[in-house]
């Protein structure tokens, strides 16, 4: 498929960094104040499995939201409803600036994750909608190339704000985001015209199309391996701050440094993924790189070892994931991409509903235990998914470079 009338070439960069902050919408809103998790358990007087539940409530929001303006958006186009979700998590966020304790700020994490959920979601469905074959898995490994660097940039600027503006300061720095996609996205293009959409539908109709590719064996396979891994980041990206400045002491400036560094690996990983002629290949070498060093962290993080050891097990296992959310993403879309916004709202929702259970378990008992046990079990059933997709007659149009 050519390059769109709706992203005409002179514009592509453009569409590109577009599509990529709505993908960066997730690592934005959770990773920019990872490095204030430590002083905000202390402002409100809780625990740290309660505050990493602000985590946990955004990720449901993000699942949620994604149902919600994914199947929205096929009936009612794609641009209404990203204007519609980013209203919400610009007024959630503005809300949460407000909290004096630990549970009306979950309520709004909650509110928060629903509104980017439809940033999120839309960022698959779009190109999507203008794409296919080896050219849309072009276009998404891209996109999640240029995404790997929002969770390198987000805690390096959270952890230098941390110090002086708080976690306060850094959620009007989000609302600033949001109201700056909201007003970009009035100017840009609808790319599902009312033709290509679907009328008509109901309740029983709409659990019809999530039943027909819940069924849908390799879509569910791509869907499953992504939320695999992405169970795997957030219960690294919930542990983190407690292991890097409680357990080696490092400051919340220095901690935005070193996560940054190694959240870079993921940009490369979602580029070197597309070095491979069957990506559904890439996906499984990138699982089983994600999973081996991810074994090795929790063998290292359980003997608390030095942190040039959590180092070198950390950046490749990010490299591997990178590897794996390039390549699912692209596979998973590729196959439900005739209900590319109900299949973007299933992709988003399972990997969320992963991620919200992975995110508080490294907070049970001693961090450095709970993390290391939670790194190794997600690691062994992520390498069972990646045995099963191996088995997987590639797709036609992924064999092929056009």
């Amino acid at each position: 498929m050519a390059t769109p009338t709706a992203a005409p070439r002179h514009s592509y960069i453009v569409f590109l960094i577009y599509i990529a902050i709505l993908g960066a919408f997730s690592s934005l809103v959770n990773d920019m104040y990872l490095p204030t998790i430590p002083s905000m358990m202390r402002e409100f007087h809780t625990t740290a499995s309660m505050t990493q539940m602000g985590l946990s409530m955004t990720m449901i929001g993000l699942g949620l939201g994604s149902v919600l303006w994914g199947s929205m958006s096929d009936r009612y186009g794609r641009k209404p409803m990203l204007l519609y979700s980013l209203a919400i998590f610009g007024v959630s966020t503005a809300a949460a600036l407000f909290s004096q304790g630990i549970h009306f700020f979950i309520i709004c994490r909650l509110f928060q994750g629903i509104g980017a959920g439809g940033a999120m979601v839309l960022s698959y469905s779009i190109p999507a909608d203008l794409y296919s074959g080896r050219q849309l898995a072009k276009v998404m490994a891209l996109v999640g190339a240029i995404n790997g660097f929002a969770p390198a940039v987000s805690p390096l600027a959270g952890g230098f704000m941390a110090d002086t503006v708080g976690w306060r300061g850094i959620f009007v720095v989000l609302i600033a985001i949001g109201v700056g996609m909201f007003f970009w996205c009035t100017r840009r293009p609808e790319t599902l015209p009312p033709s290509r959409r679907i009328t008509g539908k109901g309740l029983a109709d709409y659990a019809k199309a999530y039943a027909t590719l819940f069924r849908n064996g390799r879509f569910m396979i791509y869907v499953l391996i992504k939320a695999i891994a992405i169970g795997l980041l957030y219960a690294y990206i919930s542990s983190a701050p407690f292991i890097l400045q409680d357990h080696y002491g490092f400051s919340a400036s220095r901690f935005g440094l070193i996560f940054g560094a190694n959240a870079v690996a993921i940009a490369i990983g979602s580029t070197l993924v597309m070095r491979f002629r069957v990506l559904k290949q890439g996906l499984v070498v990138g699982t089983l790189i994600m999973c081996l060093f991810a074994i090795g962290l929790g063998f290292m993080v359980y003997g608390s070892r030095g942190i040039v050891l959590f180092e070198l097990m950390a950046v490749p296992m990010l490299l591997g994931s990178g590897m794996v959310f390039a390549a699912a993403n692209s596979l998973s879309m590729e196959v439900g991409r005739a209900d590319a916004g109900t299949a973007s709202a299933i992709l988003n929702v399972v990997k969320y509903v992963f991620a919200a259970i992975a995110a508080p378990l490294v907070g049970l008992g001693d961090i450095m235990h709970s993390s290391a046990i939670t790194f190794v079990v997600i690691a062994i059933v992520a390498i069972i998914m990646a045995a099963v997709a191996y088995r997987l007659k590639p797709l036609a149009a992924m064999v092929k470079q056009k």
